[in-house]
């Protein structure tokens, strides 16, 4: 009869040891994943720190704008690379009750597009209506729907709003989305996007108050333009009472005054002249 090799039983310290490796490469995978996460929220927090920085840049920046949709191009243009968005729009509330009017924002191909023609009824369910009526500081859509590029079908990618804000009131919202990468949004990007429309929102209201007042100051300096009045010391002939102008010529006063000022003159007769004109008889009469 042929004899078999039995194996021995591996020793308990050896699975120990197993176990102890095992344990430890778990160990080392845990750390790895951890010093990742750790590196990327370092630098979050290092880019959210620059964008901060930024936004402070740009308030300077924009205070320099000739008119609010001025102000909305530059804005938008900034928002899409400084905050890392792939699109960004902003719409302003319109003089009609429930509406918003577009200003300027980013189109499927990644390209600045003017939208000021664009008008859209504000529903109080949605997204718009919740940051314009309820006043959220913004809204957070996680898939949100939109057309394709080729208009055939639909797409989803996530959308954030953000309230235009002025300090007393919301003047309209801003909107940003991923539509091109299709990532998702950070904690960061909203804050970001919420400071970004208070200032966008202040500078905007202040610039309509400048140019309110611009305009205010011109229509009055016009209407001075056509206002004529007499001031300082008149040369006036004691005999013939003729007034002598700046270049030295003596005019009647009636011609004087009709140059110099918006009146005129309508004539007639005061009783004294009309007794030595016409005598007491007619005079006396009524």
């Amino acid at each position: 009869m042929e004899e078999t090799d039995i194996a021995s039983p591996e020793p308990p310290e050896l699975g120990e040891l197993r176990q102890q490796v095992r344990d430890l490469e778990k160990a080392r995978r845990e750390l790895e994943h951890a010093q990742r996460l750790l590196r990327t929220r370092e630098e979050n927090e290092r880019r959210f720190t620059e964008q901060l920085s930024s936004l402070v840049s740009l308030t300077s920046e924009l205070s320099t704008a000739q008119s609010v949709d001025d102000i909305c191009c530059r804005a938008v243009e900034w928002g899409r690379t400084a905050l890392g968005f792939d699109r960004v729009g902003i719409w302003l509330l319109a003089d009609e009750a429930e509406l918003i009017r577009g200003t300027w924002g980013v189109d499927e191909n990644g390209l600045l597009r003017d939208e000021r023609h664009l008008r859209a009824r504000i529903a109080p369910e949605s997204p718009e209506g919740r940051i314009l009526l309820a006043k959220d500081a913004f809204v957070l859509v996680e898939r949100a729907t939109f057309p394709s590029p080729d208009g055939k079908s639909e797409v989803t990618a996530p959308q954030l709003f953000a309230a235009l804000w002025d300090g007393e009131k919301v003047i309209g919202h801003v909107s940003a989305d991923n539509l091109l990468r299709d990532v998702a949004m950070t904690r960061n990007q909203c804050e970001l996007l919420r400071m970004f429309g208070t200032v966008v929102g202040y500078l905007c209201s202040r610039k309509r108050t400048e140019l309110e007042r611009e305009e205010l100051i011109a229509e009055l300096k016009n209407a001075l333009k056509g206002i004529k009045t007499l001031q300082g010391l008149i040369p006036i002939c004691a005999e013939c009472r003729r007034i002598r102008d700046d270049e030295g010529s003596w005019t009647g006063l009636e011609t004087y005054v009709r140059e110099h000022s918006e009146a005129d003159f309508s004539h007639g007769l005061c009783p004294e002249c009309m007794q030595k004109i016409y005598g007491a008889e007619r005079g006396g009469k009524a």
